[in-house]
């Protein structure tokens, strides 16, 4: 999805600078990290006196999953690329084989989804 279907973050452009010493700086980014944000979120929340949102922290994922659901991607994006290069040089596609792939891949996908769901 693209940024403009977002529409939740506003595009910052413009960037405001403030001389500081390094002992104020030390101290805002320390109160920037004990609120889990960066120095820019803290300085908009104090400067504009909204509230601040909590950011929701992403679940933790089992690597092993990362990575078998990381090698199917590169298996489609293969098949994908196949299939774009044989159609530019004018070859014939055969479906049967991609829809093959297609459904070993979705095989695949649903057993390491079933693994890792127990």
């Amino acid at each position: 999805m693209s940024k403009s279907k977002l529409g939740s973050r506003p595009v910052r452009k413009l960037v405001l600078r403030v001389r500081c010493s390094e002992e104020e700086r030390a101290t805002w980014l320390r109160k920037a990290r004990a609120q889990e944000r960066s120095l820019s979120d803290f300085a908009r929340h104090v400067l504009s006196a909204e509230p601040m949102q909590r950011r929701v922290r992403p679940p933790t994922v089992d690597p092993a999953l990362l990575a078998a659901v990381g090698r199917a991607g590169n298996n489609l994006n293969q098949i994908a690329r196949a299939m774009h290069s044989d159609r530019k040089a004018g070859r014939r596609i055969d479906l049967i084989a991609v829809y093959t792939l297609l459904m070993a891949l979705d095989r695949e996908l649903a057993e390491i989804v079933a693994e890792h769901s127990r």
